[in-house]
C-alpha cells in the first residue's frame, strides 16, 4: 500500500524540542514548563480498549515528521549565542538527537511570519517572469535551510505559496482580509461569547491588543476584500501561464543553492480570507490552474504537487 505521508507543520518554529535525562514524558502548562513527569508506568486494565494496535497487519508507514522555516524563525535564532542557535538546530535536524525533523515546509514568497510582505516578482505585467528572483532570501530563509541540512543533508522540503505576486490577484493585494474587518470580527466573537463560558473572551481579548498593534495593521481598503468561496486569483490564461512559470523559477532558484524542492502545494489555505498574505481559490480554479498549468509544469521539472493543508 502506497506510503502516507504525515506532517506536523509546526507554525512557531522557535517551539523546541528538549531532551530530559530519567523521564519519558515532559509537560508544560501556563505556569509551568518544562516539567519531567517521570517514567510512564503501564498498568492493567480490563476495560474495554479505545483502540487495538496490531503490529501483523500493518497498513501505512509514516515517512516522517517536520517543521515550517520562516524568516522569523530564522532571525529569532540568530538572537542567541551561535552555539546555542547550533545546539537547538542539533536537537530538531540531528538524526537520532532529538525531534529528528526530516519533512520540513518553507513558504514561496510572503507568509504571515515573513518580516515583510514580498513575492519573487512585483513587476505588473511581467508574464515570462523577466524581472524573477529569490534575492530577497538570502539572508533568511536559504541559510536557515542549509542549517538545517548541516544536520540532515536528507532533509526533504516541500513548498506553498501564502500569496502570489500582488498584481495577479483582482484585489491587487497581498492580504485578502482588510485589518478592519478582522478587528471587526473579533469584537463581535467577544460579543457573541456566553456569559461564563470562559476561552472566546480572553482569546478575542488577546486577539484585538494584537491587531490594535501599527505593525500588524494592512492597508487594504474594505471594498478591495476578497471573499472566501470565490477565486481571488485572475482567471485568466496567460495569468495563470505565468504563475505555473513563476512555481518552476522558484524551483530552479533554489536548486541553484542547492536547496531541492521536492513536492509544493498550489496555494496555502485555500478558502481562507486573511488579513495576511493569502489567496482564496474555488474548487474549479484549482482544478484548471493544476491540471492545466501547474501540473504539467511540475512534472517537467520532476516535482510532485500536494494538495496540501485547508
Amino acid at each position: 500500500m502506497k506510503n502516507v505521508l504525515l506532517i506536523i507543520a509546526v507554525a512557531a518554529f522557535m517551539a523546541g524540542c528538549m531532551k530530559q535525562k530519567n523521564a519519558n514524558m515532559v509537560t508544560t502548562t501556563e505556569k509551568e514548563a518544562w516539567i519531567a513527569q517521570g517514567d510512564l508506568v503501564p498498568v492493567k486494565s480490563t476495560d474495554p480498549a479505545d483502540a487495538i494496535i496490531d503490529p501483523s497487519k500493518v497498513k501505512q508507514t509514516i515517512e516522517g515528521f517536520g517543521t515550517c522555516f520562516n524568516e522569523l524563525g530564522w532571525t529569532s535564532l540568530n538572537q542567541l549565542k551561535p552555539e546555542d542557535r547550533e545546539s537547538v538546530m542539533k536537537e530538531l535536524f540531528a538524526p537520532g538527537e532529538g525531534a529528528n525533523f526530516n519533512i520540513c515546509r518553507m513558504p514561496i514568497g510572503a507568509n504571515d511570519f515573513s518580516l515583510n510582505w514580498y513575492s519573487y516578482n512585483e513587476t505588473d505585467g511581467d508574464f515570462e517572469m523577466t524581472n524573477f528572483s529569490i534575492a530577497n532570501d538570502e539572508n533568511t530563509l536559504i541559510p536557515f535551510i542549509k542549517n538545517a541540512q548541516k544536520y540532515n543533508p536528507s532533509i526533504k522540503l516541500w513548498a506553498s505559496p501564502w500569496s502570489p505576486p500582488s498584481w495577479m490577484k483582482y484585489n491587487k493585494h497581498y492580504a485578502s482580509r482588510s485589518s478592519a474587518a478582522f478587528l471587526e470580527m473579533i469584537e463581535k466573537m467577544m460579543r457573541d461569547a456566553k456569559p461564563g463560558s470562559g476561552g472566546a473572551q480572553p482569546v478575542a481579548s488577546d486577539m484585538i491588543a494584537t491587531m490594535l498593534d501599527p505593525k500588524y495593521q494592512n492597508d487594504l481598503p474594505k471594498d478591495r476584500e476578497g471573499r472566501e468561496g470565490t477565486d481571488m486569483f485572475i482567471q485568466d490564461d496567460k495569468y495563470l501561464k505565468a504563475y505555473a512559470l513563476y512555481f518552476s523559477k522558484f524551483i530552479d532558484g533554489y536548486k541553484k543553492e542547492g536547496i531541492n524542492i521536492y513536492a509544493v502545494m498550489p496555494q496555502n489555505e485555500f478558502n481562507s480570507a486573511q488579513n495576511f498574505p493569502s489567496c482564496c481559490w474555488t474548487a474549479s480554479g484549482l482544478a484548471n490552474f493544476i491540471g492545466k498549468y501547474l501540473g504539467p509544469a511540475m512534472q517537467e521539472k520532476g516535482v510532485d504537487i500536494l494538495f496540501g493543508t485547508m
